[in-house]
């Protein structure tokens, strides 16, 4: 009977691992987040950064 306190472990952490994915799954569901990114003919005629920029400038 030792045995069948390993079986019942696995079978506790099978089923503890489907909650989790099972959980997740429905909260990606039901989440409104999202993002959609369009940008058509741009130009840049210069530098493009999108945090701080130091440029040294010499002549």
């Amino acid at each position: 009977m030792d045995w069948l306190k390993y079986v019942v472990a696995a079978l506790a952490t099978i089923a503890a691992g489907w909650t989790v994915k099972v959980a997740i799954s429905n909260r990606s569901k039901h989440s409104k987040r999202t993002t959609i990114t369009s940008q058509k003919n741009n130009r840049a005629g210069g530098d493009i950064v999108g945090g701080d920029m130091y440029k040294n400038n010499r002549e």
